[in-house]
């Protein structure tokens, strides 16, 4: 509940709580011993009256001086008779003997409590107690009646009422309760002053100085001249809100400067957009012009090695026949190099371009594998590689572009025969030197230069689709784990000895991977170091015209273990 009242009105509730509890503890005292000696002054006169009767009734002269409260009574030879006596004043005085009090202590709380200090303590002489009776204040007082050896014969039982102690009593309460509202009065007056003009007063003003900053007034500053603490707080704030202002102007600048910058990088950006698209464009171009006149030199080198064939039966000069062949044999190449490269950057320019569209045929996965096979048979046989392809009969027809799988295919066969090739030819000089080392005649090539093609149908799970898995298997050098991702990059070759023997842009795997995307599919590589390499190209059975999605690895695809023979 405190929470949700201002701050002054929490001081003036805690401190007017505080300041009541203190005058409640500071006058219980006083109001407690002004009542204790209002009866303690009607107990005497008690004691007086029980005093005189006493004397009156034995017959005894009155002492010079009253006798001491614990002394007994003066002794005489009248004994007291069992009597009761209305006194002036509404008192009644009664006189029991031992047999009378002992029968109406049952009844008489008083009287029994008296009769027990008697007889407990010898020397006691009397017993008194005052109490509330309405608006009047009751005293009862006993007196105890001993012989002359000083055994209790009786009782003086003296009850009275006093309306000028109840009264007594009442104004004292009230004197002391309005002198305790007159001190928390101006308890709570000065209080008020003080935390008003010299505490909350500061407070107000650093609260509205406070607001007018949250509004975005920076220009306002304090102004408390109180010459202590709220006076350093002041002019700390005064600090700080220049600080923001500083800042704030600083800011400014700098945002200004970053608009401008921003304004720059933007029209950078447009006139690096157009150049990139015109570069595109020239790059698509030139290199589809370039592919048109490389098709004629391959060609003519072509006719020109059918020339050559026809001239070796007859008595053509063999020296000049030789070179002749040499020569278009390096012509046709170099010019089928040049015209891979030409085409894989075509086709990069036309990627990037977005002008690369997918043309969606049945296709018969098996045909096309043994086509594939069968174009890179000659380039393997040149190189000593054997090609395997595993394809079963039942593979179903899938609805996908043949020209781009086809493309993805020869890039991957391409590859993994060249470094397939190079590997074994390592290997075998290896083990020649090692032969010629060792004195004795070269054994069996060291590693078998193998490439597998693989067509598989991924059965759907519960929650698969159904995929064609193309792998290409090879037993050349291998890749290291931490290149996978590297060698789908843009102009990337490793650095290897290996790789350097080619030429090229490091085109190859970046457009397989961005085929195999725009085809809705998704390309893997499994290979270390040393074990060979398998690429997975994984499909779907059917894809929509037009740009490709990638798709989600499939986990039974996942799940399949590598070739044995290849990787292993």
């Amino acid at each position: 509940m405190l929470g949700r009242i201002s701050l002054a009105n929490k001081c003036l509730i805690l401190f007017g709580l505080a300041v009541v509890l203190i005058i409640i503890a500071a006058l219980a005292v006083p109001w407690l011993r002004m009542n204790a000696m209002v009866d303690d002054a009607e107990v005497a006169i008690s004691r007086q009256m029980v005093g005189v009767f006493d004397r009156m009734a034995r017959r005894a002269p009155p002492a010079a001086t009253p006798p001491a409260p614990d002394s007994p009574p003066p002794t005489t030879t009248t004994p007291l008779r069992p009597e009761q006596r209305a006194l002036p004043g509404g008192a009644m005085l009664n006189v029991m003997m031992t047999d009378e009090v002992r029968e109406r202590a049952a009844q008489d709380r008083f009287l029994a409590e008296a009769w027990a200090k008697f007889e407990r303590d010898p020397d006691a002489g009397e017993h008194a107690r005052a109490s509330w009776s309405f608006t009047q204040r009751e005293y009862e007082f006993a007196r105890a009646v001993r012989d002359e050896t000083g055994a209790l014969e009786g009782v003086i039982l003296l009850r009275r009422a006093s309306s000028d102690a109840a009264w007594s009593v009442w104004r004292n309460t009230i004197y002391l309760f309005s002198a305790g509202f007159v001190a928390l009065g101006l308890a709570v007056l000065v209080f008020y002053l003080i935390t008003s003009r010299i505490i909350l007063s500061p407070v107000r003003a650093l609260r509205e100085t406070a607001e007018s900053v949250q509004q975005g007034d920076l220009a306002i500053r304090s102004d408390i001249a109180t010459g202590d603490e709220f006076e350093e707080l002041a002019e700390t704030f005064n600090h700080m809100v220049q600080g923001l202002a500083d800042s704030q102007d600083q800011l400014r600048r700098i945002n200004t400067s970053l608009d401008e910058q921003v304004n720059e990088l933007a029209e950078r950006n447009i006139a690096l957009y157009e150049a990139s698209r015109i570069k595109d464009e020239f790059l698509a171009s030139v290199t589809h012009e370039l592919r048109t006149p490389m098709n004629s030199v391959l060609g003519f080198a072509e006719l020109l090695e059918e020339q050559v064939q026809k001239d070796e039966g007859t008595d053509y000069d063999a020296v000049r026949l030789t070179k002749r062949r040499r020569y278009v044999e390096n012509i046709l190449s170099e010019g089928k190099r040049l015209l891979e490269l030409i085409n894989n950057l075509l086709e990069m320019a036309k990627m990037e371009a977005g002008r690369s569209e997918l043309k969606v045929k049945p296709t018969d996965l098996r045909a096309l594998a043994e086509l594939q096979a069968a174009l890179m048979k000659p380039m393997a046989d040149k190189r000593s590689v054997e090609i395997r392809l595993e394809a079963p009969a039942e593979l179903p027809t899938i609805f996908t572009d043949p020209d781009k799988l086809k493309q993805i295919l020869f890039n991957l066969l391409s590859n993994a025969v060249k470094f397939t090739a190079d590997a074994a030819d390592a290997a075998r000089a290896a083990a020649m030197a090692q032969a010629a080392l060792d004195n004795v005649s070269p054994g069996a090539q060291a590693r078998s230069a193998l490439v597998t093609l693989r067509v598989e149908h991924l059965r759907p799970g519960s929650a698969d689709a159904e995929r064609v898995r193309i792998s290409v298997l090879d037993t050349g050098p291998g890749i290291a784990p931490e290149d996978h991702k590297r060698i789908f990059e843009k102009f990337t070759q490793l650095d290897s000895g290996i790789t350097r023997r080619h030429a090229g842009t490091g085109l190859g795997l970046y457009i397989c991977k961005q085929l195999t995307t725009l085809l809705q599919g998704e390309i893997m590589v499994d290979s270390d170091l040393n074990r060979g390499a398998m690429f997975s190209v994984l499909l779907p059975i059917a894809i929509e015209p037009g740009p490709g999605r990638p798709a989600a690895t499939p986990a039974a695809a996942s799940a399949e273990p590598r070739d044995q023979r290849g990787l292993s």
